[in-house]
Parts: structure tokens; C-alpha cells; sequence
């Protein structure tokens, strides 16, 4: 892998590129990619009751998480809000792969918990994550076919999250095993052009800064697999539940490309031009060059074309994506 990387902060969270940063961008059709992902790490569970305290601490339905099947959940406090999205995977044990910066608060959190369940929750630091881009079917191994499902060797354990889009968890012993699979045919690229993939398809990040701050709606969640209303309790579930059976969605997940100067940070509020509606948030973002942003928002479904960033003065025009 190169490790000649330049890094970029989204809020405090480093992502890598290698330079020049547009030119992460230009993937080739014809070509697949390999991407490093330093910033996400592992939470594993330990404990015959794993699956079921998991089951009432997400949003998604762990009973659907095997060998062979993962799922995306969050998990939400008392109120409803989102203050980690995971993956979940069944690989010798129960594993939630998400960014390191949240590891430590996601741990203490279920902790508080998990004891009564005689479960164990630790930071697993024995595994590398890498994600890969599929454009060639000429692979070297055998990929999942569907999304969500999954296939394990003694090395490495991968699964799908899209058409495309696959990540691997490979342990420490196998990397260089692994390495040798990609190194003569694929490419490798930075963890800002994988961010950048996620959010073309809406996968968005929480950022210790936005941790508590949306309530899964708002992300559009309810339209994918991280949550699941036919499952029974679990933390947050009321308040959510309400809002998907009771209210009227007046907000939604919106992508945009937006030429700004400002110094973006995920989790500021979006007003209208004239500074005096709150009509959204940010809430992820990718830069694509000088000025240039592939921002992911939280926004009114009727919106205006131009907004401000609370307590700046710029006028920002939203172009969708």
C-alpha cells in the first residue's frame, strides 16, 4: 500500500489522499481500488447473551446478523438520537466496526449495560479494515453478491454494502497474504475517496462533534436496514417508533456540490439566505478540490436553492447531486 499520504480533517477526524487531492477522484472504470480505512476500528462482544444485549441496544435486527449476513445499525440514547452508526458482523464473535474516535464513548456507553448480560466489550486492535471499489470482475477473490451478505476465509472477513462497495477486516497476520492479492492489479487510494464513495451513496459518518444530535429520520435511515420496526425494545425505540408511525417527515437526507470558502464543520445548522430561518444541518461533507465540497445535509424537503451556514455571511448556492 503507499503510505506517501497527505491527511484531511473532516472536524477533528483524519482522513488520507495522495496527492493532489482531486485526482482521488478520478477512478478509472476499468480498474479496482483498495483503500485503507486507519480511522474506523473494532468493538468486539464476548458473552453467550451478545447477540441479545445488541438486540436491544440498536436499531437494526441482530437476529439477522450470521457468518455470512451483516447489518448497519445505530445506536441512539434515551431521546432518540444518534450517537454511533456501526456495522455489525458475526466473525468468531460479535463486531461493530466504527470510527476510532468513537470507540472509547460507544464502549462506556453499552458497557453501563452489557455487565448485566454478562457481556464483554473490549477494543479488538488485532484486525486492519480496508475498503474496495469493484469495477473489474476479475477479482482475486470471491466478493458477497448481495448486499449485507458476507464471505470469510482464515484471513480476512469481507462483506457488501453496496454493488461495489465492500470492506474487508483482515487480521494481522494475514496483511501481507492479503497485500499480495491487490498489489499487481489493483490501485490504492486514501480514506477520503472511500468517504466520498459512502456518501454518493448516502452513507454518511457521526463525528464525536454531531454525536446526539440527529434522530435517524433525519438521515433517512428509516429507508434502509439500520433500523427495523418489526424487532422489539430497545434504546430510543419509543421516540423513534412515534416518529415513523405518528408524524408528518418534513426533513430528509440531501446531497449537494456547493463552491464555499468557509471552513466547513459537520453538525452546523443551515439558515436561509437571509439568516433568519433554521432550515437544516450538515451533516458529513467531502472536499472535491479548491472551494469545492460534496456536502451531505439533513434539510427541509422544501427547501430554498440558496442558504447561509449559521453566523456566516456567505451565501451559498445548493446544486444537487
Amino acid at each position: 500500500m503507499n503510505m506517501n499520504f497527505d491527511h484531511y480533517l473532516i472536524n477533528h477526524r483524519p482522513y488520507t489522499f495522495n496527492p493532489p487531492l482531486e485526482k482521488g477522484f478520478a477512478l478509472q472504470h476499468d480498474k479496482n481500488y483498495l483503500f485503507e480505512l486507519p480511522h474506523l476500528g473494532i468493538l468486539g462482544l464476548q458473552g453467550e447473551r451478545a447477540q441479545e444485549f445488541l438486540q436491544g441496544q440498536l436499531t437494526c435486527d441482530l437476529y439477522k446478523v450470521t457468518p455470512n449476513s451483516m447489518r448497519q445499525g445505530a445506536q441512539c440514547n434515551l431521546k432518540g438520537r444518534i450517537l454511533s452508526l456501526v456495522d455489525v458482523i458475526y466473525w468468531q464473535q460479535f463486531q461493530l466496526i466504527l470510527p476510532k474516535d468513537l470507540l472509547l464513548e460507544t464502549q462506556n456507553s453499552l458497557s453501563k449495560t452489557a455487565l448485566l448480560s454478562r457481556v464483554t466489550i473490549k477494543p479488538d486492535e488485532t484486525y486492519k479494515i480496508y475498503g474496495f471499489y469493484s469495477s473489474n470482475p476479475d477479482n482475486l477473490v470471491n466478493l458477497p453478491t448481495q448486499p449485507y451478505a458476507a464471505v470469510h476465509e482464515e484471513g480476512f472477513y469481507c462483506y457488501s454494502l453496496s454493488k461495489q462497495l465492500y470492506i474487508f477486516v483482515v487480521k494481522n497476520e494475514s496483511i501481507n497474504e492479503f497485500h499480495n492479492l491487490f498489489t499487481t492489479t489493483e490501485q490504492s487510494q486514501g480514506s477520503l475517496t472511500w468517504h466520498y464513495l459512502m456518501l454518493t451513496q448516502k452513507q454518511v459518518q457521526i463525528y464525536p462533534e454531531t454525536r446526539g444530535l440527529f434522530l435517524p429520520h433525519r438521515l433517512d435511515l428509516h429507508l434502509t436496514e439500520h433500523l427495523s420496526f418489526d424487532k422489539g425494545c430497545y434504546k430510543g425505540q419509543e421516540i423513534i417508533a412515534r416518529m415513523h408511525y405518528k408524524s408528518k417527515l418534513k426533513h430528509g437526507l440531501r446531497l449537494f456540490l456547493i463552491e464555499s470558502s468557509l471552513t466547513l464543520i459537520a453538525g452546523q445548522k443551515i439558515v436561509d439566505s437571509a439568516g433568519q430561518v433554521e432550515i437544516g444541518e450538515l451533516i458529513d461533507f467531502c472536499p472535491l478540490g479548491e472551494n469545492n465540497f460534496l456536502i451531505a445535509t439533513s434539510i427541509l424537503l422544501e427547501h430554498p436553492s440558496q442558504v447561509r451556514f449559521e453566523d456566516q455571511e456567505q451565501i451559498i448556492a445548493l446544486k444537487n447531486f
